[in-house]
């Protein structure tokens, strides 16, 4: 059994934001990226700013940091720039947090399927005797909404399954937001350990 993070991104809502603040200068200025600018769009309905190594889109109602390359090394300057962000722009009324990781895990063909125990025979009818399966999982943690949902491969002879595990966070007032950020390598720590366990063979 492998698993590897491939994706992360981080995600805020929020009220009457206003796009047109990010401009390059004022993202250098805030010190929010350190790599080069290589795709920049500034309107009055959306920004989007993209880097060597981030993706940046901000409209009134959300903002989203994806980390585009080199996941495991780029993953804490993910935080770091969204917390810098948020702490630059104090008076936006924010109210809900998600962190994003997507997995690839190469596992046994059939440990999805023993993992939630189907009743196998009415699926074989159903569907086929090749059939594959995968399931969404959710629960509550440290005031997190989390949600798990596993998607499994069928054209890959490798048995590979996606993994997309989201913690989202209503905040109760724009105070908590750099603390709730600040748990988000917490939460990353979290997905990985829980499909370590949910795939150990």
């Amino acid at each position: 059994m492998d698993i590897s993070l491939i994706g992360a991104n981080i995600v805020i809502l929020a009220k009457n934001h206003n796009p047109s603040i990010i401009s390059k200068e004022w993202l250098s200025q805030k010190n929010i990226f350190v790599d080069n600018f290589i795709n920049f769009t500034l309107t009055p309905a959306f920004s989007i700013v993209e880097t060597e190594s981030f993706s940046l889109v901000v409209d009134p109602d959300r903002l989203q940091l994806a980390v585009k390359v080199d996941i495991q090394n780029n993953i804490d300057a993910l935080e770091q720039s969204i917390l810098t962000y948020v702490q630059a722009l104090p008076e936006v009324p924010y109210t809900a947090i998600g962190f994003n990781f997507l997995y690839n895990i190469e596992a046994r063909k059939d440990i999805i399927k023993e993992i939630l125990h189907p009743p196998d025979e009415i699926f074989k009818k159903l569907f086929s005797e090749n059939y594959q399966l995968g399931g969404i999982i959710k629960f509550n943690s440290d005031g997190f909404l989390v949600t798990i949902n596993l998607q499994p491969n069928i054209n890959n002879k490798y048995n590979e399954i996606r993994a997309d595990v989201n913690f989202n966070y209503l905040l109760r007032d724009s105070s908590e937001t750099s603390d709730i950020i600040e748990k988000h390598n917490q939460m990353k720590e979290m997905s990985g350990n829980i499909l370590e366990r949910l795939f150990s063979e």
